[in-house]
């Protein structure tokens, strides 16, 4: 392991001791536990993040739990809310196996109302409290703002130029708010 990929991991986990040790005190046992974590971590996805889409895409993740906490909130609030539950299923169109998709089935918990039931390699299977036209639509662009924090060249589909993917990309963040 590089000194450097060895500080990537280190320096978020020492922030997180300081964080949870309340500042500074146990910093005797921390240091050992912090380095013995760093080592024995696996190799993730999150070194291909790109750290600018990163930025980009954290406001559209808090517009999600926003609007989907608000969502949910109001169909608990209703005295009989009318409920068309379905179970459907999402195949992949643009991300490879591997923590992209970890990635997607989490954040697909954020739509208001939908649940990941089981994450494939060839599908993503949601429950779905209040299926719309509009849902399997919204799947596929979040999948696409996933794939573009990683590094996955093809982001849009794979028939898709990449004109079309440009101006595609412009009116998802659109739609998806």
């Amino acid at each position: 392991m590089t000194p450097g990929r060895l500080a990537r991991r280190f320096l978020p986990l020492a922030l997180l001791w300081w964080a949870i040790s309340g500042g500074g005190s146990a910093w005797a046992w921390g240091v050992p536990a912090i380095l013995i974590a760093a080592l024995a971590m696996p190799q993730s996805g999150a070194s291909r993040l790109r750290p600018l889409a990163l930025l980009a895409f954290l406001p559209l993740a808090l517009w999600l739990a926003l609007r989907g906490g608000l969502q949910v909130a109001a169909l608990a609030c209703r005295p009989r809310p009318r409920l068309e539950s379905r179970v459907i299923d999402h195949p992949w169109h643009c991300l490879p196996e591997g923590p992209g998709r970890l990635l997607m089935a989490s954040l697909v918990n954020l739509i208001p109302g939908t649940l990941t039931l089981r994450l494939t390699p060839d599908r993503l299977r949601v429950h779905v409290l209040k299926p719309n036209t509009d849902t399997p639509a919204e799947l596929v662009r979040l999948e696409t703002r996933v794939a573009r924090l990683y590094r996955h060249g093809n982001a849009g589909g794979e028939n898709e130029s990449r004109g079309e993917n440009e101006n595609r990309g412009e009116n998802e963040e659109k739609e998806l708010r």
